[in-house]
């Protein structure tokens, strides 16, 4: 692309380039600690929210032909964003692509909606089959990649069909069957396909019933987990016999703190961010709760938060 020498003045001629291009924002070292639940993170190289499909369809060329690396993000839960930032683009898909749309007993949802505003238009409109999804943070795009659920449901239970865009910006429409699905994982997960909305198949339903149901799941999940402060969700993913808390709860994690990080003691498979958390601490401290309950109890837990950016400096603590 041009004359651009380096990798900084190269991205400084793409940013130029999308700027010319796009209707959305386009951002240099945008802090994406503005931008996640833990509110930790170094900066993205570019940062990038296109308005719509068209606004895609330009820049994702633009980027392969640069080959600048893509990240997708929704609305910041489930990741960690090291301290040293993420080199290339950060693609964020909300506000733009949040549309919700009923079509009989369908949601034609926005891969940028919110899941908990899909939930309750779907109250709204007097539809039932969402309610297993009440309080987990993010947006549809991220719940359809890893299979968002608790245990009484997954998103996987719903799709009807997925419109996506390859990175060339190539337009892709999957089947629920398509996408693979099983505990925590989809056929998305290094596709590099771009979600861009998603038709969940619910039914009717009686409006009371629905509200009820979703005040009893709320009701459990506060009681359970923390809330009002900065987490990224379930730290491990739960093994197929025991819930990940239990173990980390039985190897004595609750309320050990590393730096700015501390164990949840409400629920042992979170961690809390305190103001003067780094993502460095908190990995630190997900690592040392991996270490506690490999050792207790020989099992190996996997993250189900996802580490974001540039970790190449970072190392385990194994003295923390």
């Amino acid at each position: 692309m041009g004359n651009a020498t380096g990798p900084e003045a190269l991205l400084d001629e793409v940013a130029r380039a999308l700027r010319d291009k796009l209707r959305g924002d386009v951002r240099r070292n945008e802090p994406m600690a503005m931008h996640t639940t833990f509110r930790v993170g170094g900066p993205a190289d570019l940062f990038l929210a296109p308005q719509d499909d068209a606004d895609l369809a330009v820049l994702l060329p633009i980027l392969a032909q640069a080959g600048v690396p893509l990240t997708l993000l929704g609305n910041g839960s489930n990741l960690l964003v090291a301290d040293a930032g993420v080199r290339g683009a950060v693609v964020r898909l909300t506000p733009y692509f949040a549309q919700i749309v009923r079509e009989g007993d369908t949601l034609l949802v926005g891969a940028g909606a919110k899941l908990g505003r899909v939930v309750h238009v779907a109250l709204a409109e007097g539809l039932c089959g969402l309610e297993s999804t009440m309080g987990i943070p993010g947006t549809i795009g991220g719940a359809l990649v890893m299979n968002a659920g608790t245990d009484i449901g997954s998103i996987s239970d719903l799709v009807e069909t997925t419109r996506c865009l390859t990175p060339t910006g190539d337009p892709v429409t999957l089947s629920g069957a398509d996408l693979g699905y099983s505990y925590r994982r989809s056929a998305l997960q290094g596709s590099g396909l771009i979600v861009l909305d998603a038709r969940l198949r619910l039914a009717a339903g009686e409006k009371d019933a629905i509200k009820a149901k979703m005040e009893r799941l709320e009701e459990k999940r506060t009681s359970r987990q923390p809330t009002r402060c900065r987490t990224a969700g379930s730290t491990f993913k739960n093994p197929p016999d025991i819930a990940a808390g239990k173990l980390i709860d039985r190897a004595g994690c609750k309320a050990h703190r590393i730096g700015g990080a501390e164990v949840s003691d409400k629920h042992a498979n979170f961690i809390i961010a305190h103001p003067d958390a780094t993502a460095t601490d908190i990995r630190h401290l997900a690592h040392w709760m991996h270490r506690r309950v490999k050792d207790a109890f020989d099992r190996d837990l996997e993250m189900e938060v996802e580490l974001v950016g540039d970790w190449d400096g970072w190392r385990a603590d194994e003295e923390a």
